[in-house]
């Protein structure tokens, strides 16, 4: 073994904490990018996979009545249609043996399930539905854990129905009930479609392919298809478009993955400054070494290749810790994430970015960030080696060093005041140090601004609804039917009845473009409106208005449209005819698998339908606006409606709202908060090797200390004092970036998440948390270097070099 490395390995032996802390800080870097890169590579590419291999259709319609086969099948001749399958889809109630309250349901048949087309259903366990037999989503089985040969009851009609679950099925298209979706899927053939109230021949949707594909394409077909089917009566409750090389999910996950590798990227470099802050403070102990090995005849270079050399065998180590942990994490999370998708990852595998990325980050970023202190250091004259105290020793020499020197001596005791000056006595290692808590506190304060942003914007959205249940029917109902039904409940203050059909908006007699799946026009009473979205534009209807309407700002902004301009509404066999735009509106929760609301008075559209006196669905607002009221409110009100032979297709309550918007939301918190408490357990480690760094570099004057009588104890809290300090002054300067830059981060997230911009609202408990913290870190940081302190005795002090 040579000089070189005998050195290297001397240093790191006989430092051993020094060596942890280095390899510990560069894992955690390591470790995050490994963990995230690979997820991400993982998780994005078996989406995809797994979309293609489900054969995707790449536009879905659900018509708004049953339609016969025949007329399905004619509309290949559509020009641009590559091939249609039919599919059928009915909403229904049921419940398990022994639970007294229904659930929603949808029950799902394909004409022949071995010789799909599209979108494939796959047999997980069991057989195929026939006769008698149901099949169930295999996710949802699992959830609410039903087993095959279980028997699940539904309402037909006004009766009962026992059916044995006889297979389970995955769906590809199905939100996990584990997030609050509790829409059950079930599968059945013709004949038990029939039983459901579905004649065979007949069919409530389609799915086609496009060729060649474009969404472009794909959305001048279906406005063709749409065209043929007015033609016959027949109108088109909504349309959905699908990438057949993009897994529909991407459209939540690829702005959430974007965020995580920037935080695995800061998370490096926070890593890569705790190396620099290592070296640096090594060379510095190190200088009268450096200049006796010059003096026996060492060049610079000599000296590079030992530090260098010192610091490839960090990241050497920190990657044997760091890779394991990393595959193992990315390929869990992965799992968890894809599970929440329907899609199954089982066998284990390692991203090849990932590794690529690790060794990266394990073998040449810390080089990278030795590299400045090491030629400093290798820069040094022996002259200036024996002479220096260390790069950097020059404290009390700037008017800032003896305005801290002031304030200690005239407001601290001596101890204390020599902990204050020790603070700021190596300026450029602090700055490393507190780069690092600055930048996890930042993150941390931002995110919970991020979390109660959302928690305002929820509010706030909830606070226009002055109704907590909503009622929708599956045909059209009597006003003054349904709605004198809910006011028997004694808990019922006040209800009201939309009506509310699908439409299509037309432009100089051709069709606009949607931006999400359908548009539905709400026939809304103007006089004390129990929902009044936000306007941004224009105004609200007003009563006496007629034949006005609020559209969505985005179909408005991706058509032209302005206030003042007529459009045609186009409602398929209920007819067509002209309005004004006078409003502009904008909900949470738009984006490409939202309902675009074209808001109308209720008497304008009911006359222009000709559908006077009726409406699809009975706002309630309840007198206790508890959630258990609420929810009861809601059984209740399913359970009158059935009982009067009106059939309920959904119930939604505010709790439930609250829940699935605030879920949309929870992971992305979750994984960035993850990072941040990493960033912050970065910060500890930086901390505790710079306080360590520290006691080494003071030993002699520790020694001082002792001679002339101080105790361990306050050699302990002089320490502790300084730890406690950095955390402190790391809080100012988090405090004022995270509010600047917290109103960023919810404005974009918002409008990737929900649609728009989150009611911006700063957590200032999380503020005073943080502080709390960070002092907690400080302490807990300089217990170790403080009891090594205590532990140096006079004769070891003055024997140190």
């Amino acid at each position: 073994m040579g000089v070189i490395w005998q050195k290297v390995w001397f240093d790191l032996w006989h430092n051993k904490m020094r060596t942890l802390l280095a390899v510990i800080s560069i894992a955690v870097g390591v470790f995050a990018v490994g963990a995230i890169f690979g997820m991400n590579d993982q998780m994005l590419t078996a989406m995809d996979t797994s979309h293609r291999s489900d054969r995707p259709q790449h536009l879905t319609m659900y018509f708004n009545m049953p339609v016969d086969r025949d007329i399905v099948l004619a509309l290949r001749k559509v020009p641009g249609v590559e091939d249609i399958e039919s599919s059928n889809a009915v909403n229904i109630r049921y419940r398990f043996p022994g639970q007294e309250n229904w659930h929603q349901g949808v029950m799902m048949m394909r004409d022949d399930y071995r010789n799909q087309k599209y979108q494939l259903l796959r047999l997980k366990a069991g057989a195929w539905p026939k006769g008698d037999g149901i099949a169930m989503e295999f996710m949802q089985a699992d959830y609410y854990h039903v087993n095959l040969g279980d028997q699940v009851i539904f309402e037909i009609g006004k009766k009962e129905h026992a059916l044995p679950v006889t297979g389970t099925i995955r769906h590809p298209f199905t939100p996990p009930p584990s997030l609050g979706y509790d829409l059950t899927f079930f599968f059945t053939d013709a004949a038990g479609m029939e039983r459901f109230g579905l004649p065979q021949g007949k069919f409530t949707g389609m799915m086609a392919r496009v060729t060649p594909y474009s969404l472009e394409h794909a959305k001048q077909v279906a406005s063709d298809i749409k065209d043929r089917l007015a033609t016959k009566d027949i109108g088109v409750a909504s349309t959905q478009y699908q990438n057949p090389d993009k897994h529909w999910g991407r459209v939540f996950m690829d702005s959430f993955v974007l965020v995580l590798e920037v935080m695995a990227v800061v998370s490096l470099v926070l890593s890569t400054v705790l190396v620099l802050n290592t070296f640096m403070a090594l060379i510095t102990q190190q200088t009268n070494q450096i200049g006796m090995l010059k003096a026996v005849g060492g060049t610079s270079r000599t000296v590079i290749q030992i530090y260098l050399s010192g610091a490839l065998v960090y990241g050497a180590l920190a990657l044997l810790i760091s890779f394991p942990l990393g595959a193992l994490t990315a390929f869990s999370v992965s799992q968890g994430f894809l599970a929440l998708f329907n899609i199954p990852y089982e066998q284990f595998q390692i991203s090849d970015k990932a590794i690529v990325f690790q060794l990266i980050a394990a073998l040449v970023v810390p080089l990278l960030a030795a590299l400045w202190p090491v030629l400093q250091g290798a820069s040094i004259s022996v002259r200036e080696a024996m002479a220096s105290y260390g790069l950097g020793g020059d404290f009390g020499m700037g008017r800032f060093d003896r305005l801290v020197e002031r304030v200690g001596r005239h407001l601290l005791p001596s101890h204390y005041a020599a902990a204050l000056a020790n603070t700021f006595r190596r300026k450029g290692r602090l700055i490393l140090t507190e780069l690092v808590l600055v930048v996890a506190g930042a993150m941390f304060l931002m995110l919970m601004a991020l979390n109660s942003s959302i928690n305002a914007t929820v509010d706030a959205e909830l606070a226009r609804r002055d109704y907590a249940v909503t009622v929708e029917f599956e045909r059209i109902q009597r006003i003054d039917r349904a709605v004198p039904i809910a006011y028997e409940l004694e808990e019922v203050e006040k209800a009201e009845m939309l009506f509310a059909h699908s439409v299509s908006i037309l432009q100089q007699g051709q069709r606009t473009k949607e931006a999400g799946i359908a548009s539905q026009l709400i026939g809304a009473p103007p006089e004390d409106p129990m929902y009044v979205p936000r306007i941004v534009a224009g105004r609200w209807i007003r009563p006496g208005d007629e034949r006005v309407i609020v559209v969505n700002k985005e179909v408005a902004d991706d058509n032209g449209l302005s206030i003042g301009d007529v459009v045609s509404l186009d409602l398929a066999e209920l007819g067509r005819s002209d309005w004004e735009i006078i409003g502009l509106h904008k909900a949470i929760g738009t984006g490409e698998y939202s309902v675009n609301n074209v808001y109308a008075p209720r008497q304008a559209v009911l006359a222009a339908t000709n559908r006077t006196g009726r409406g699809v669905a009975v706002l309630v607002k309840t007198r206790q606006h508890d959630d258990a009221t609420i929810r009861a409110v809601a059984d209740k009100l399913q359970a009158l409606y059935a009982q009067r032979n009106m059939k309920v297709i959904a119930i939604t309550t505010r709790p439930g709202d609250r829940t699935q918007m605030q879920m949309q939301f929870v992971i992305v918190v979750y994984m960035l908060l993850a990072m941040a408490i990493l960033a912050a357990l970065v910060g500890g480690i930086g901390q505790m090797g710079a306080l360590s760094i520290g006691v080494i570099e003071r030993t002699k004057e520790i020694g001082i200390l002792r001679a002339v009588g101080a105790r361990s104890g306050t050699i302990m809290r002089m320490f502790m004092l300084e730890g406690v300090l950095q955390g402190a002054l790391s809080w100012l300067f988090a405090l004022p970036i995270s509010l600047v830059f917290a109103p960023l981060l919810g404005g974009n997230l918002g409008r990737i998440m929900f649609g728009a911009n989150l009611e911006y609202q700063y957590d200032t408990q999380s503020a005073v948390l943080w502080l709390v913290v960070v002092l907690v870190i400080g302490a807990l940081a300089s217990i170790g270097p403080a009891r090594s302190a205590t532990k140096i005795s006079v004769r070891q002090s003055l024997a140190y070099e």
